[in-house]
């Protein structure tokens, strides 16, 4: 026998055999067909989040003028079906003399970036990794971002369910209407005071939310229109709040969330088990009411008293301490810069002459700057709001005309309220102190000018209306028209 074979012999080859007759036995060879173990594809999430903010160099703004803050981003919780993911949130502008232009998603699977508002959906082509980021991008130049990883596995098989049935809208047939949905922010806890916010959106864009119920888990429920809901518990304990956001087709949504109050040390007994809903928000705006009003009080009450030391009405440019700009427009430029509005050529100098002496004397010792839109009242209203009180309403016209030189004392006082003045092409003033809404993105104005510019100049593409717009630093007027400057005057 050879070293390190095998006999052929005895138990080896009957076992050799055996097997040979097994595989024999078997339909198609010795391979024989495994049972069907495939799984579907599902999804299940694990979501984490983490913040990043950038901030872009800002444009350029009026010398002496200190930046606006940037803009303000909210993410929600991303909502996962299948490969497709929602995200909810808001995007709002640093201060009211910006405006939000644009929100950026870049949704990390090497798609192109695309521009979009909130909420947005995307559907990604299969599981993985991936890093969500949305930008905000204010009128100034800046922006704020955040960043939302996604990740996306495979869960087990869920079994079939029969279709569920499909609501229609009323004047919207077969149009799928969603339960509403609702995101929750972290609540705020003072004592035993807690105050709830977050966002609350129909589940269709032709609902509406109908009402907000909010059982606190005391005996107490709320009923209110909208999200933030706030109540005072009477003794400290662990409560589970339910809120539940129902829309006008009967369908709802509820969340609960959990609060742990504890007994502050040193507090009396129990307090009064409930008391109105107020946020410290409301106080803050009547405390600014209030200030408004004494401010504009001070100043009816000081205009009562140059008028009567004022010089009669149907003056149009009275001399003013100082030299006169010797570079006015002319009467031929005043021609062409009202042409194709409703402006008279005495309203559009009166406007720039007061301008201009906003511009060389400032108030009390201190530069100001304004802007004022003529013509075309009625649109420009529309493109704007009342940023404050306005101190115009109520007085006859024949106290509001620009051509009487009276009212120049008055607009100089005002001057120093944000907002613009709007004036009609007749030369009767409208308002002061209001905020312009216009779009800005597609102004194009010279570096070193700021948002009061840009909001003009976005009016006066929008309407048939004449900017006049007092720089803060340098003391330049600029006429603006169809969102160009067309003359400068320097005080």
């Amino acid at each position: 026998m050879q070293k390190g074979r095998v006999p052929w012999t005895g138990p080896t080859a009957v076992a050799i055999v055996v097997c040979l007759i097994l595989l024999v036995s078997v339909p198609g060879g010795a391979q024989v067909p495994a049972p069907d173990t495939t799984v579907p594809l599902a999804i299940t999430t694990v979501i984490t989040e983490t913040t990043n903010v950038t901030s872009q160099p800002t444009l350029p703004v009026e010398e002496n003028r200190t930046a606006e803050p940037p803009p303000l981003l909210i993410l929600g919780t991303p909502e996962i079906d299948n490969l497709t993911v929602t995200m909810h949130g808001t995007a709002a502008p640093g201060s009211v003399n910006v405006n939000i232009e644009d929100v950026l998603w870049d949704w990390g699977d090497a798609t192109a970036p695309e521009y979009h508002s909130f909420p947005h959906s995307h559907r990604y082509a299969g599981p993985g990794s991936y890093t969500l980021s949305i930008s905000a991008i204010q009128s100034d130049g800046q922006n704020f971002t955040r960043s939302t990883n996604v990740s996306l596995g495979e869960p087990p098989v869920l079994p079939m369910l029969p279709p569920a049935p499909v609501t229609s809208v009323t004047g919207a047939p077969g149009f799928p209407a969603g339960a509403p949905v609702l995101t929750l922010l972290e609540p705020v806890i003072d004592g035993l005071n807690v105050t709830l916010n977050g966002n609350l959106n129909p589940g269709s864009p032709a609902l509406t939310i109908t009402s907000v119920s909010v059982d606190w888990n005391d005996g107490n429920t709320s009923n209110l229109s909208d999200l933030p809901a706030t109540h005072l518990y009477s003794t400290a304990g662990t409560y589970t709040i339910s809120i539940t956001g129902s829309q006008q087709d009967g369908q709802s949504t509820t969340k609960k969330i959990l609060v742990d109050l504890k007994e502050e040390p040193g507090v009396p007994g129990p307090v009064p088990p409930e008391r109105p809903p107020y946020d410290t928000s409301v106080y803050l705006i009547i405390l600014m009411t209030a200030i408004v009003v004494v401010i504009i009080g001070a100043v009816a009450q000081r205009m009562m008293q140059r008028k009567e030391t004022s010089p009669p009405p149907g003056r149009t440019g009275p001399p003013r301490p100082g030299v006169e700009p010797m570079n006015l427009p002319s009467q031929e430029e005043l021609l062409t810069f009202r042409s194709g509005t409703d402006v008279l050529p005495d309203v559009l100098d009166a406007v720039i002459r007061v301008a201009v002496e906003i511009a060389r004397e400032g108030r009390e010792g201190q530069a100001v700057g304004t802007s004022f839109v003529v013509g075309d009242t009625e649109n420009v209203l529309e493109h704007s709001r009342q940023f404050v009180l306005n101190p115009f309403q109520g007085h006859p016209q024949a106290e509001r005309q620009i051509t009487d030189a009276g009212t120049w004392g008055h607009i100089k006082e005002f001057a120093q309220l944000d907002g613009a003045f709007i004036i009609t092409g007749s030369g009767l003033i409208e308002s002061a102190g209001r905020y312009i809404t216009s779009d800005t993105s597609h102004v194009n104005l010279p570096g070193g000018l700021g948002s009061r510019h840009s909001s003009v100049a976005g009016i006066t593409l929008l309407t048939r209306s004449i900017g006049i717009v007092v720089s803060q630093s340098g003391g330049l007027v600029s006429i603006i028209r169809e969102g160009k400057i067309v003359r400068t005057v320097s005080s």
